[in-house]
């Protein structure tokens, strides 16, 4: 269980000098920040399928729709979203696809069965603890703001089920009196136990300034900005993490405000708004019913020197205040074995330097806003050449048939005009399109962001046309360049962010873990095995693992590599001494599973000893086949006995 919180006596002078120190590094951090919020807002907007109204776009739309009027309007071209979600969908099928996502390998001679062990337990978590939905949000966030935060805490659920039935009553709680009432019965069920995970925008998140933002680990401190409902604030101060709660509710548990750097498409209660009205009105009557904010800020830092304690050497603690630094609701040790701030980073680039590194909003953002003037300064030039274009002579033509906008009216002359020459009273002017090359030049400068992005049409699932008729073997080539650019991007991810994540999360689970369970059996192992289990206990999963890192390649076609295999079984015939070196019938079982026939193993005969035989058939379990090939005599699995087999 994790380390419980200390009493900090609100006013009391180590409560000050945490809420000093809190507020000295959250304010640090932020503006040494602050230049870096400014281009996440502006990411958010440019990883919109669509980006919102401009005012003057709003004002144009008006005048069209209510006065009559023709009005040019904005287009914003999806071009870094679509670049974006093919980046996230190459990272996403080369960290999710495999089977179980998170493998693990002894580090120093642990045995297979503990690896088993580790890798059944880890699934289960990432399974029922929910840990996907936050794993591809943090793929997406190295693309979109150029770092994605995952934050990794053990929890061990404790669910309270309430129902009402019917219970008899009973005189002095023995004698029945034939009479029941209604009473309602409270159960405490254990629940999930294990790791979770939680994503942190990049706008609630205070690492040290510094050390670069992928050292995070080796600066004094790192913190987070939170928001919790009030039940989930009573639930930490019944569970020994947070103290002061009293004081808080006095406070009106300090959910009044807006949220702090919020987004451009996040919109928070506030003082006139309020969305959490569960108890009346007046504010004095809500109390803590707001939501709670404040600062989670981890520290290393030497005890004695915080009136902490007696130690002198380094700790890591963390420290849970207010978000007016005002009071303290918690300051605990880690206690975690791994001894480590329990956070993970991705960045898109290898920066080593600079406290961020950029996203691919970032790098596109010249493409996006050429490719933007292109097409709408196009479409403003076709819009304006819609309109016929003429000199006229007022005094000899009825200006009313020229301003009609109607099409295929007829224009009068004017009495006095009669007989003259046309082209002396009205003239079109000649139009050109002086913009008709920009969709041609929308090419080329696609072309410069494929280069800046490495993703291309293949990559995101197009066949390109230029040139003709393309290869499979010119397809194969563009794609393969491309899936490097991107492959090594992942391989950076798995190093940085996924190897760290899997230490946690395998530490976490040795030092926390109390029960005794079954786990099913994952990978390669799993398919051979059928639906199998193994029994974990916390002395199976003790060792030292690694997670297998990922390569940054795309899994294998698996339809492909069947037939493949297809092949191989028709040349093996041909070479008796090579069928003998190989065991055929798992070779064939593993290419039937890659073809998607999951249910092969319940068709294996599975060969028993004579010794084994004769004593299953003793209990029962086997029955003798009479007469050779009489299968008629073969008793069905809970057929009657007398009636035959149903063929």
């Amino acid at each position: 269980m994790p380390s419980l919180t200390l009493d900090i006596r609100p006013k009391s002078e180590l409560s000050k000098r945490i809420l000093a120190a809190c507020r000295d590094r959250v304010n640090f951090s932020r503006e040494k920040y602050r230049d870096r919020h400014d281009k996440w807002r502006a990411a958010e907007n440019a990883a919109l399928a669509y980006m919102p109204e401009k005012t003057v776009d709003a004002s144009r739309r008006l005048k069209r729709e209510q006065e009559g009027i023709p009005q040019y309007t904005t287009i914003t071209l999806p071009y870094t979203y679509g670049v974006l979600m093919a980046s996230h969908t190459y990272w996403t099928t080369v960290f999710m696809s495999r089977a179980p996502i998170l493998q693990f390998s002894g580090r120093h001679g642990e045995g297979e069965q503990q690896v088993q062990a580790v890798d059944a337990v880890i699934d289960y978590q990432v399974q029922v603890g929910g840990m996907l939905v936050p794993l591809y949000i943090w793929l997406l966030d190295p693309g979109k703001y150029g770092v994605g935060v995952l934050g990794t805490y053990w929890d061990e659920e404790v669910n309270t089920v309430a129902e009402i039935v019917e219970v008899d009553q009973k005189i002095a709680g023995v004698i029945p009196t034939g009479k029941t009432k209604k009473q309602k019965i409270t159960r405490k069920i254990r629940g999930y136990e294990g790791n979770k995970l939680h994503n942190v925008r990049p706008f609630d998140w205070f690492p040290d300034p510094r050390v670069p933002m992928y050292r995070f680990q080796d600066g004094e401190f790192c913190g987070t900005y939170f928001e919790l409902g009030w039940h989930d604030v009573l639930a930490r101060r019944d569970a020994g993490f947070y103290t002061n709660i009293d004081e808080l509710e006095k406070r009106g548990g300090l959910g009044v405000g807006a949220r702090e750097e919020s987004g451009s498409n996040l919109e928070m209660p506030s003082e006139e708004n309020p969305i959490f009205e569960m108890f009346g009105s007046e504010r004095k009557e809500k109390k803590g019913n707001q939501v709670t904010k404040g600062y989670e800020v981890h520290f290393k830092l030497i005890p004695a020197t915080w009136g902490l304690g007696k130690g002198t050497s380094t700790e890591k603690w963390v420290f849970t205040v207010t978000q007016d630094f005002e009071l303290v609701l918690g300051a605990q040790p880690s206690g975690a074995y791994h001894n480590a701030f329990p956070f993970h980073l991705l960045q898109l680039e290898p920066e080593g330097y600079a406290l961020t590194s950029r996203s691919l909003t970032d790098i596109l953002d010249p493409i996006q806003r050429t490719l933007d003037w292109l097409i709408n300064s196009h479409f403003y030039n076709v819009r304006k050449t819609l309109n016929n274009q003429f000199i006229v002579d007022p005094s000899l033509v009825v200006m009313k048939d020229i301003l009609d906008p109607m099409a295929g009216g007829a224009i009068r002359l004017k009495p006095e005009a009669y007989g003259s020459d046309i082209n002396s009273v009205i003239k079109q002017l000649q139009v050109f399109d002086v913009t008709r090359g920009h969709l041609a030049d929308m090419q080329v400068i696609d072309g410069f962001g494929q280069m800046a992005s490495g993703v291309n049409e293949q990559i995101m699932g197009l066949l390109a046309n230029q040139g003709g008729r393309k290869t499979a073997q010119e397809v194969r080539t563009s794609a393969t360049f491309g899936v490097s650019r991107l492959k090594t991007s992942s391989e950076f991810m798995s190093a940085m962010g996924w190897s760290p994540l899997g230490r946690m999360l395998v530490q976490n689970t040795q030092q926390y873990m109390e029960q005794d369970r079954k786990f099913r059996l994952v990978g390669d192992l799993a398919q051979e095995a059928g639906r199998k289990f193994i029994d974990v206990d916390p002395e199976a999963i003790q060792g030292f693992f690694d997670l297998v890192p990922v390569d940054g390649t795309l899994p294998v076609d698996r339809f492909a590599q069947a037939n493949l295999w297809r092949e191989l079984f028709a040349q093996m015939r041909n070479f008796p001494e090579v069928t003998q070196q190989y065991d055929m019938t798992r070779i064939f079982a593993w290419v039937a599973q890659l073809a998607g026939l999951k249910n092969i193993n319940q068709f294996k005969i599975n060969v028993v000893p004579d010794e084994q035989a004769a004593l299953e058939a003793q209990r029962g379990n086997l029955v003798p086949i009479k007469g050779g090939r009489d299968l008629d005599r073969v008793p069905e699995s809970g057929q009657i006995p007398g009636l035959g087999t149903s063929g």
